[in-house]
């Protein structure tokens, strides 16, 4: 398995961490007594929202997609006092600190977190396992033909870039005219990767749907529908998925590159829905890519 170190920061985390459960363990701080005046476990507090937003503008407030919080666009809703719930952490619920673990011993001790995260055959229920999808970490397909044939996009990367005046691919030339991109000859407003994508529709398609939709397409954004979580599953199985996200993304309509690869992070891995070796599980539930980073052009 792949060594993940610990960062400076997360060390003394860890460290502190361990130093609070000891201290806490000492002073046997268990009962009403561990909870400080105005935090009881029952109490709810009573915060005034409007404060909160009130260095919102009127373009943040009605710029609500609909997405995963539900709410609509257009109009927002001025809120008064809300009810939030008091922090119910186990200091402040009165209950003992457990203590440090082997395995978080050992972290702390060599900075090495692999053995806080769990493989998807580790974590997840055997059946959950056999239903998944076994994928690599990598895409093999191109554009989805019906998208390839409306754009007249070439058969494959090379092809593309060649016929589109080729030249010399790098990260400071993306476009491959010899010319640096800088924030410059960028249009006010625009963010330089967004322009550059911009003129790679036909050259670089995984580098175009990386942030753009197909052109007169309307991007979607918020929760993902089961029809595009079922369309996501099926290109995974035909062709694999874990990279080269704006050619996956040309097969799920309304969707781009970075939000194929925000959902795969977020939901398909942590679901156990597709199973990638270049990713293990943490304590939350959440993924964590422990394979290779590369970069790359097309």
């Amino acid at each position: 398995m792949t060594k993940v170190k610990l960062s400076a920061y997360e060390q003394e985390r860890l460290e502190n961490i361990k130093q609070n459960r000891e201290l806490l363990l000492s002073l046997n701080l268990v009962g009403d007594s561990a909870i400080p005046l105005g935090e009881s476990g029952g109490q709810r507090r009573i915060v005034n929202k409007s404060k909160t937003r009130a260095k919102r503008s009127a373009d943040d407030d009605e710029a609500d997609d609909g997405g995963a919080w539900g709410g609509r666009k257009g109009k927002s809703t001025r809120v008064g006092a809300i009810e939030i719930p008091a922090r119910r952490s186990k200091r402040l619920r009165g209950e003992t600190a457990e203590p440090v673990t082997e395995v978080e011993e050992r972290v702390i001790e060599g900075g090495d977190v692999s053995e806080l995260l769990l493989g998807a055959e580790s974590h997840f229920a055997s059946d959950v396992v056999s239903q998944a999808i076994k994928v690599e970490g990598h895409y093999r397909g191109w554009v989805e033909s019906g998208v390839m044939e409306r754009l007249g996009i070439q058969g494959n990367a090379t092809e593309a870039w060649e016929s589109e005046g080729g030249g010399k691919f790098s990260f400071k030339d993306p476009l491959g005219t010899g010319k640096k991109i800088t924030k410059k000859s960028v249009p006010s407003g625009q963010s330089v990767a967004k322009f550059v994508a911009s003129k790679l529709l036909k050259k670089n398609p995984n580098a175009y749907f990386y942030r753009h939709t197909e052109p007169g397409t309307e991007q979607w954004t918020g929760d993902w529908t089961e029809e595009e979580r079922l369309v996501f599953l099926q290109i995974a199985k035909e062709y694999g998925c874990g990279d080269k996200w704006g050619l996956f993304s040309t097969h799920v309509p309304h969707r781009v590159g970075y939000q194929c690869s925000n959902y795969y992070r977020q939901y398909v891995i942590p679901q156990g829905w597709i199973i990638d070796d270049n990713y293990r599980i943490d304590s939350s539930g959440h993924a964590v890519y422990v394979g290779k980073h590369k970069r790359g052009g097309m």
